[in-house]
C-alpha cells in the first residue's frame, strides 16, 4: 500500500472521530441514489450492497470537491465472513471504464460475518502521487471492488485528515462500564425453552419469550449510566424480529423496558459483537434486571456504560411480510426429486446462467433465463383459476422478480426470451425472497383464461436470482369462509383495538394469522396464559394448534 502522508490538518483529526455534519454520508441504499453499474444487488432487509464480486461497480452520484479541501479522507463499512479476504475499494473521478481519474482507495479485511460490519478509513493519497489524482471540481464518482468482495453499508467522506494511527480499521470505542455476566442470571420460565442453558458463561439454546433475571443490580445515582450494551451472537439468516428486551422489577409492563436491541444479525454464531443503546430512562438504586428473548440470540455479557462513547444508529433491518399463498383441497401438485418431476415429467428446455439441476426435493441452482417444460399437465375440467409456485431464495427481495407461465409453447430455441414476445402468458406469479433457503413459500397467480385437458405447461422464470422450486400447483379460488372453526378446549381468541388475544389454559400454542385474503402474516409461538399480538384494523382469520396436533381457527376482527 502506497504511503498515506499527514499534513498540519492531521494534529486536529482526533476531534472528527465519528462523522461531522461537514463530512458525507452515503449509505448503500436504492434510496440514497447509488446505481449499481454491475454486479450486486441492494439488500433490502439488511440495507447494505450485497452479491458482490471481484470487479463489481457502483457510481455514487455527484460529489462536489471544492477547490480540493473540501475532503481528505474517505471510510467504508465493510463485512465478509472470510478473515483471509483482503482487497481495496478504488474511487474513480468518472466510470473507470471510460477515462475515469483513480483517487484513492480503501483497503479493507474480512471480518468474519457478511453481516459484522467494521469501519476502515484512509486519507486521500497526496496531491502528485504516481497514480492517483488529487480530487476537485464536480463529478460522478464511481467505486469498484479491486481483488475482493464483501457487504457494504455505507461510505463517508470526511473534511478532515486522519492521523497514522486513526486510519486503518477503527476499534470499538473505549469506555468505563459495570459488567454483568450472562452466568449471574437464571431462567424465570424454563417451559419456553427447555434447551436454553448456560454453556462457558454463555445463555445458549434461546428463543422466542425465554427470560433470564439477573438480581440486584445497583444502577447508583440515575446518571452515572447513560447506555447499556449486550454482548451477543446470532447465526443463519437475518431475523428481523430477533431483538433482547431488558426490564427491571418485571417483564408484565413494557413502562418497565429500558432497552430494546436487534441482535439478530447473521453472525454465524461465531462473532461475539457489543451492541448499544441509550437507556430510555434515568434509573437509580438497585433493581432486578431481566432480559427477555424475542428470537434466538445468544448472551454473553450485559454492560451498564458511563457516559455515551457508542454513536447509536438506527440499523434495525427492515421487515418484510412475506406471502404464503394457502391451498384448497382442489389443488393439484407437481412436485420434484432428485431424478425430476414426481407427478409429471419435467424437461429443461433452457439452463439460464447456473447450474440448473434437479435436487432431493426441489429444483435448484436457478436463474434469469431458465425454461422449464411440465410435460401432460392435466388441467381437468377447467375448474382451475390460480397458479402457485412454493420456492425459496437466501435473498431477502427478489424485486420484480416472476414466474411466468405458458401452455403449448413451439419455438426450436428458449436460450432467448424474446421468442415469447408474441405468446400469450397464462399467468405470472411473483417471485419473493425468504432469506433462507430451507423456507419456502407460496405465491400465487390467477390465469388469464379457462384451460382444459391436457397441455404442456411452461414455467419461465424472470429472476433478479436464484429461487428453489419446490412445487408447482394449479388450485381453484381460495376461499376463507370455509375454514373450519373446530375449537381447543381452554383456549380463547378474540379481537380488541389494535391486537389479537390469545388464552391458553395450560400449555403453549402455534399461532398463525391470515389475513382476508389468506395471506399469511404472522406465525409465533405463544406461551400459556394471556398474549397479544399487534395487528393493525382489519378482518383475521387466527389459525391456534397444540403440541396434540388439535388445531382450531378463529374468525375475527381488529378494531
Amino acid at each position: 500500500m502506497k504511503t498515506r502522508t499527514i499534513t498540519f490538518l492531521g494534529l486536529f483529526a482526533g476531534l472528527f472521530a465519528t462523522a461531522s455534519a461537514e463530512d458525507l454520508v452515503i449509505k448503500m441504499t436504492e434510496e440514497s441514489g447509488v446505481e449499481i453499474v454491475n454486479d450486486a444487488r441492494f439488500d433490502i432487509v439488511n440495507k447494505c450492497l450485497g452479491n458482490t464480486m471481484p470487479g463489481t461497480t457502483i457510481c455514487l452520484g455527484e460529489i462536489d470537491f471544492g477547490d480540493g479541501t473540501t475532503y481528505a479522507a474517505n471510510g467504508a463499512e465493510f463485512a465478509h465472513e472470510n478473515p483471509d479476504t483482503e482487497g481495496t475499494l478504488d474511487f474513480y473521478m468518472g466510470d473507470p471504464d471510460n477515462g475515469g481519474l483513480l483517487f484513492t482507495q480503501i483497503d479493507v479485511k474480512g471480518t468474519n460475518a457478511f453481516q459484522y460490519y467494521r469501519t476502515f478509513r484512509y486519507n486521500f493519497y497526496p496531491e502528485g502521487t504516481d497514480g492517483f489524482t488529487w480530487p476537485t471540481g464536480k463529478h460522478q464518482v464511481y467505486m469498484r471492488y479491486n481483488n475482493c468482495e464483501g457487504n457494504l453499508k455505507k461510505i463517508v467522506f470526511y473534511n478532515n485528515e486522519f492521523t497514522e494511527e486513526e486510519q486503518g480499521e477503527m476499534p470499538d470505542p473505549t469506555y468505563d462500564y459495570f459488567s454483568i455476566p450472562a452466568s449471574a442470571g437464571s431462567v424465570v420460565n424454563p417451559e419456553v425453552c427447555p434447551d436454553a442453558k448456560l454453556n462457558d458463561g454463555v445463555w445458549g439454546n434461546t428463543g422466542e419469550g425465554l427470560i433470564v433475571k439477573f438480581p440486584s443490580i445497583d444502577f447508583k445515582d440515575g446518571n452515572t449510566y447513560q447506555q447499556i450494551a449486550v454482548v451477543s451472537t446470532h447465526g443463519g439468516s437475518t431475523n428481523p424480529d430477533g431483538f433482547l428486551e431488558i426490564y427491571i422489577d418485571g417483564t408484565d409492563s413494557e413502562d418497565n423496558m429500558i432497552a430494546k436491541i436487534w441482535t439478530a444479525r447473521d453472525w454465524r454464531w461465531i462473532v461475539y459483537g457489543t451492541l448499544a443503546k441509550n437507556l430510555e430512562k434515568n434509573i437509580s438504586g438497585v433493581h432486578d434486571l431481566y432480559v427477555k428473548w424475542t428470537g434466538a440470540t445468544n448472551l454473553k455479557e450485559i454492560q451498564l456504560i458511563e457516559g455515551t462513547p457508542w454513536e447509536i444508529e438506527d440499523d434495525e433491518p427492515e421487515k418484510i411480510e412475506l406471502i404464503d399463498e394457502p391451498l384448497t383441497d382442489n389443488a393439484y401438485g407437481m412436485h420434484f426429486d432428485s431424478m425430476g418431476g414426481i407427478e409429471n415429467t419435467v424437461e429443461f428446455m433452457a439452463y439460464g446462467s447456473d447450474d440448473l439441476k434437479f435436487e432431493a426435493s426441489n429444483i435448484g441452482y436457478t436463474s434469469y433465463g431458465v425454461v422449464l417444460k411440465f410435460v401432460d399437465v392435466d388441467f381437468q375440467n377447467g375448474q382451475f383459476t390460480r397458479i402457485l409456485v412454493d420456492h425459496s431464495s437466501d435473498q431477502a427481495s427478489l424485486g420484480s422478480s416472476t414466474f411466468d407461465f405458458y401452455i403449448d409453447l413451439d419455438h426450436d430455441d428458449y436460450s432467448d426470451l424474446s421468442v415469447l414476445e408474441n405468446d400469450t402468458k397464462l399467468a405470472t406469479v411473483q417471485a419473493q425472497g425468504t432469506s433462507n433457503w430451507a423456507t419456502p413459500k407460496k405465491t400465487a397467480g390467477t390465469m388469464t383464461s379457462k384451460v382444459e385437458g391436457v397441455h404442456d405447461l411452461y414455467m419461465v422464470f424472470r429472476t433478479d436470482a436464484g429461487a428453489n422450486i419446490h412445487g408447482v400447483y394449479l388450485d381453484t379460488d381460495y376461499d376463507p369462509s370455509s375454514i373450519s372453526t373446530a375449537t381447543i378446549e381452554g383456549v380463547k381468541v378474540w379481537g380488541m383495538t389494535n391486537a389479537v388475544c390469545i388464552e391458553s389454559a395450560t400449555e403453549s400454542l402455534t399461532v398463525d394469522v391470515y389475513n382476508f385474503a389468506g395471506q399469511n402474516i404472522s406465525q409465533t409461538k405463544v406461551a400459556a396464559g394471556l398474549s397479544t399480538l399487534s395487528m393493525a384494523k382489519g378482518i383475521y382469520l387466527v389459525k391456534v394448534a397444540d403440541a396434540k396436533g388439535n388445531v382450531a381457527t378463529y374468525k375475527l376482527s381488529v378494531k
